[in-house]
């Protein structure tokens, strides 16, 4: 992918969607940066730097986000990636959350996303051309709700790429540990009140270490960036290596995921004869 390419990518206020369109226009490459109309002013420097900008809510209905992505495309006739960056965070436990908060927390993250993904791909499909990126989270091999959001990116993610590969399409998703950006800042996270007290503790334990966390993450979010591109373009120490479905990003998410898998490994090891038992008899 040495040709200049059309990018897209949702929530550019901050954070790793800032970082990648500055790195991607750094390369040469054309950016639409995307916000929704309250952080829209905060993308106008991005222009400054070659960058178009579009509102854009993950959670409006299909009919808006058709309309947005005709825009879109008209841009520059075409969009070559497609980067399904814009989420939050949502903080409690499971019971002490409410309907509607657990709605929000999977309407911005998941069903965004995958209307994003039914507005644009058409447009790929047509060319047989173009890469969709989705933006997981060490979290997603963890707990809770949030952790729940990026788990289901991940399998969504390569469903998609299963689905779409034959036709000349990719899609992949990026696991980043925790990176000094603003995410786990207070403004940028969900309700994190307690209703019921028997989660009190455990909710302030981990309200406290997001906020002692926040700004002494140990990932650096423009190293990052660039590794994203290189792994989507097959540049640098991507190249000659096969596209990969799923890539974490940072030293902590390495030893998270393969902490998770070790430990799933040998739970299905101690639980093998119960497993294997539910089999018919061999040769019926």
């Amino acid at each position: 992918m040495s040709h200049q390419l059309v990018w897209l990518i949702t929530g550019t206020s901050s954070g790793l969607g800032r970082d990648l369109t500055l790195a991607a226009l750094k390369r040469g490459d054309k950016v639409i940066a995307t916000g929704r109309a309250r952080s829209l002013s905060k993308l106008d420097d991005l222009k400054q730097y070659g960058a178009d900008t579009l509102e854009l809510d993950v959670t409006s209905s299909l009919e808006t986000l058709q309309d947005i992505a005709k825009k879109a495309v008209a841009i520059h006739g075409r969009i070559d990636i497609l980067v399904n960056n814009a989420g939050f965070v949502e903080l409690g436990t499971l019971e002490d959350l409410t309907h509607l908060e657990t709605y929000n927390q999977f309407n911005t993250n998941v069903f965004g996303p995958l209307n994003i993904n039914r507005v644009f791909l058409p447009y790929m499909r047509e060319r047989k051309s173009g890469t969709v990126v989705w933006l997981g989270s060490i979290v997603g091999w963890i707990i809770g709700l949030y952790a729940g959001t990026k788990h289901a990116v991940r399998g969504l993610s390569e469903s998609l790429h299963q689905e779409i590969s034959p036709l000349g399409l990719r899609s992949i998703c990026f696991e980043p540990g925790y990176f000094r950006t603003d995410f786990l800042s207070e403004d940028n996270r969900g309700n994190d009140k307690t209703r019921i007290e028997d989660y009190r503790e455990i909710n302030e334990r981990n309200s406290a270490l997001f906020n002692a966390y926040n700004h002494n993450q140990p990932g650096d979010p423009k190293k990052a960036v660039e590794v994203m591109i290189d792994v989507i373009k097959g540049d640098g120490a991507a190249r000659g290596k096969e596209f990969p479905t799923v890539v974490a990003l940072g030293s902590d998410a390495y030893d998270v995921i393969k902490g998770a898998c070790t430990t799933a490994s040998d739970r299905l090891e101690a639980w093998k004869d119960l497993t294997v038992s539910t089999d018919f008899p061999k040769g019926n």
